[in-house]
């Protein structure tokens, strides 16, 4: 189970501390403490199957909602991390942490000793 509280870097390397504020079967959802109900930031942690037997898949969804607003309104943007395990014997755990710290070490380039934006500012300019 994961803390209530958990703080997250961002960019510069400050914490966002995101505080439990719901939990049900599926998942739960945290709300920074530092935003407001008029421009919430929500991180979103979901789990759910998808088919049956050999052909089930285990899907773990994290989202991060962050909405910007001033007097005449607002945006929201949304990120995801999706994994899809299919329930498998041929997919270990460290088949799944390999595949997670490559896409860490794309998005962040340079994995987690050094955070550049240089990836995340081409996806935003549609380079591929």
């Amino acid at each position: 189970m994961f803390d209530a509280s958990l703080a997250l870097d961002d960019a510069s390397g400050d914490d966002v501390t995101y505080v439990l504020n719901k939990q049900d079967g599926t998942g739960s959802e945290r709300m920074d403490q530092a935003s407001t109900l008029a421009a919430p930031a929500v991180l979103r942690i979901k789990h759910s199957v998808t088919g049956k037997g050999k052909d089930a898949v285990d899907r773990h969804l994290v989202q991060i909602a962050r909405t910007m607003a001033d007097s005449t309104h607002s945006a929201t943007l949304v990120g995801n991390f999706t994994l899809n395990v299919p329930r498998d014997s041929l997919m270990t755990n460290q088949i799944v942490y390999d595949l997670v710290a490559n896409l860490l070490d794309f998005i962040m380039a340079g994995g987690l000793t050094t955070l550049t934006t240089t990836n995340v500012a081409k996806l935003l300019l549609n380079e591929s």
